[in-house]
C-alpha cells in the first residue's frame, strides 16, 4: 500500500468525521498530512468541524497500527483512496463519496457499471427478473452493482457471474465481515467475478446506519440503477432516491398490482421513474446517452442457445425448461403430455431444474421458472 492510500485510510478511520467531514477537512488543508498536522484551533476553522470533532483527529491519527496493516495484507485486501487511479472516477463525482474503499478481487471500476436492487423479500417472479436482467447486462459489457443482501441482491450477483460477467458487491459491513453469513458462498464467487468492497473499517458490523451509507455507493458507482421490488418502505427506495439526486438514470419493473413486494417501484413508476419490462429497454436508454458504454458488448442473440449455455443445461433438461419461455405454469401430468416422455423422466428432469433453482414447485404442485 502506498504512503498516499494509508493516509486517506488513517483519515477515513477517525470517529465522527465521515464522509461530508473529510471532504471538508480536505477542501480546506488538501491532504490527510495536512490535517494530522493541523492543532485543534486550525481544526475548528473547518466549516462542520467543532470542538468534539477536532478532539477526535487528534486522538485517533494513528489508529492504523501495524497489527491493522497486517490483517489487510493477510486477507489480500487492497484499499484504494480517491488519489489512487484506479478509485472509479464516476464514484468521485458525487457529493458525499468515500475517501476511499477497501476492496478484495479483481475488477476495472473505471469499467461502466449498472446497480439492480430490490427486496430481500422477493418473489419468484423477483428472482427470474434480477437473475435474467443481470444476465443480459453482463453479456452486453456492465459490471453488475449490488449489496449482496439476500433476495433481488443475491439473485443480480449470479446473474452476473452465470453469464461469465463482473459484478460488485457493495457491503454495508467492513470487507471481512459477510452478511447475511449464508452467502458465504457467493462472496467467494463474487470476488473471482469481480471485486467485493466496502468503505468501513475491518471487522466493523452492518446496521441501520451502514445501509443506507452503502447505498450511495451503489447507485454511486452506477450509470443507472434499476429497482426490482421494492416496497414503499424498502431500502432500494433509498438507493433510487440517491441515484436521481446523483444525476443518474432510474428505471423500476412493474409487478401485480395487488403485490406488496412491487408497491416501492409502482410508486417509482407513479413519480415519473422510467418504467422497463426488459433488460433491451435499460440498455437502449442508457445507450441512446452514452453510445460508447455498450460498444464491447451483443445485445441480439439466440436466446435458446445462450439459455442453455448460461444455465448449464443438458439437450433433456433444456427441453423441458422450453416450455416454461413463456412464463407458462405446469403440473406434472401437463409437462408429460406435451413433453411426450415418460413420467418418471419428466420427475426426474424437473428435480434437477429445481436443484439448480431453475424450476420451482409452488403449493399447487405445479411447476413455474425462477430463471
Amino acid at each position: 500500500m502506498n504512503e498516499t492510500d494509508l493516509d486517506y485510510m488513517r483519515l477515513a478511520m477517525i470517529p465522527e468525521v465521515g464522509a461530508v467531514g473529510a471532504k471538508r477537512l480536505l477542501d480546506y488543508f488538501t491532504s490527510p498530512k495536512n490535517i494530522f498536522s493541523a492543532g485543534k484551533m486550525q481544526l475548528m476553522n473547518v466549516q462542520g468541524i467543532g470542538e468534539k470533532i477536532a478532539d477526535s483527529i487528534i486522538a485517533n491519527k494513528n489508529l492504523v497500527d501495524q497489527e491493522y496493516l497486517d490483517k489487510i495484507h493477510s486477507l489480500n485486501v487492497k484499499y484504494l483512496s480517491i488519489e489512487n487511479e484506479k478509485y472509479p472516477k464516476i464514484l468521485s463525482e458525487i457529493q458525499a463519496r468515500p475517501i476511499g474503499f477497501y476492496t478484495k478481487g479483481d475488477c476495472d471500476f473505471n469499467a461502466p457499471c449498472i446497480a439492480i436492487v430490490g427486496s430481500r423479500k422477493c418473489t419468484v417472479y423477483g428472482q427470474s427478473i434480477a437473475r435474467r436482467f443481470a444476465t443480459t447486462f453482463a453479456r452486453a459489457g456492465l459490471t453488475v452493482v449490488s449489496g449482496m443482501a439476500r433476495g433481488i441482491d443475491s439473485y443480480a450477483h449470479l446473474g452476473a457471474i452465470e453469464a461469465g460477467g463482473k459484478t460488485i458487491a457493495v457491503l454495508g459491513s467492513g470487507i471481512d465481515v459477510i452478511y447475511p453469513p449464508e452467502n458465504k458462498d457467493l462472496y467467494e464467487k463474487i470476488i473471482t467475478s469481480g471485486a467485493v468492497i466496502s468503505e468501513f473499517k475491518l471487522s466493523r458490523f452492518a446496521d441501520r446506519q451502514t445501509f443506507p451509507m452503502r447505498n450511495r455507493i451503489v447507485s454511486g458507482l452506477s450509470i443507472a440503477t434499476v429497482v426490482i421490488e421494492s416496497d414503499i418502505r424498502g431500502g432500494s427506495m433509498i438507493t433510487a432516491r440517491l441515484a436521481a439526486e446523483q444525476g443518474r438514470d432510474v428505471f423500476a419493473v412493474p409487478g401485480r398490482i395487488d403485490s406488496e413486494a412491487s408497491r416501492g417501484c409502482h410508486e417509482l413508476i407513479r413519480d415519473g421513474v422510467t418504467l422497463v419490462t426488459s433488460p433491451e429497454d435499460v440498455l437502449s436508454q442508457i445507450a441512446f446517452k452514452n453510445k460508447e458504454i455498450l460498444s464491447q458488448g451483443q445485445l441480439c442473440f439466440d436466446e435458446e442457445k445462450s439459455s442453455k449455455k448460461i444455465l448449464n443445461l443438458t439437450e433433456k433438461e433444456q427441453s423441458i425448461y422450453k416450455h416454461f419461455a413463456d412464463g407458462d405454469v405446469l403440473n406434472m401430468p401437463e409437462l408429460v403430455a406435451i413433453s411426450q416422455m415418460p413420467a418418471h423422466e419428466v420427475a426426474a428432469l424437473t428435480t434437477m431444474l429445481e436443484i439448480k433453482k431453475i424450476l420451482t414447485k409452488r403449493a399447487d404442485l405445479r411447476w413455474e421458472k425462477i430463471v
